[in-house]
């Protein structure tokens, strides 16, 4: 905590592998990331009906069995977490009292030393601050679509580079 500012202060995130095998991590980190994902697509019923227990239905049997899942942790807690299934990020979650401190910047760092070649993603075009996020990161609008059912969301593909493509 930065006495002066009254606020978090983060030089950097440790990131490591969430810890599959500590019950109380893993049902943390699903809680705090379904809790993001409410607050943060407010704009989607799909997203706002997802009840605590299917989504920790979903992230032990989807999510943890077939992608990398990395936790961010500053002091010791949980800060956010990332879900690479190289070379994509299926999920990139920064906790309300972590954002703008740089860990979803440690997260993607991470992701870009696991697929070195480049990033794809999709989020929703109504998340804005995600967009600019990955925007200021280097990453480029592939497409504008819309997203499968029963979500049906206006969505952006985005990827990174490590080299620009040629023309």
């Amino acid at each position: 905590m930065d006495a002066c500012a009254g606020r978090l202060s983060v030089a950097s995130a440790a990131v490591r592998p969430l810890a599959a095998d500590d019950p109380a991590e893993v049902d943390e980190a699903i809680r705090r990331w379904h809790g993001t994902n409410v607050d943060s697509y407010w704009y989607n019923a799909v997203q706002q009906g997802h009840t605590p227990a299917q989504a920790q239905a979903f992230f032990r049997a989807e999510v943890m069995e077939h992608c990398a899942v990395q936790v961010a942790l500053v002091d010791g807690r949980l800060a956010g977490l990332i879900v690479l299934d190289a070379p994509w990020i299926r999920q990139l979650a920064v906790f309300a009292e972590f954002r703008r401190h740089g860990v979803a910047s440690a997260l993607l760092a991470w992701a870009r030393g696991q697929s070195p070649a480049g990033l794809r993603l999709f989020t929703f075009q109504r998340n804005t601050g995600a967009r600019a996020f990955y925007e200021r990161h280097g990453f480029l609008v592939q497409r504008l679509g819309t997203s499968p059912a029963p979500e049906s969301e206006p969505d952006v593909e985005y990827a990174w580079f490590a080299e620009p493509p040629r023309h």
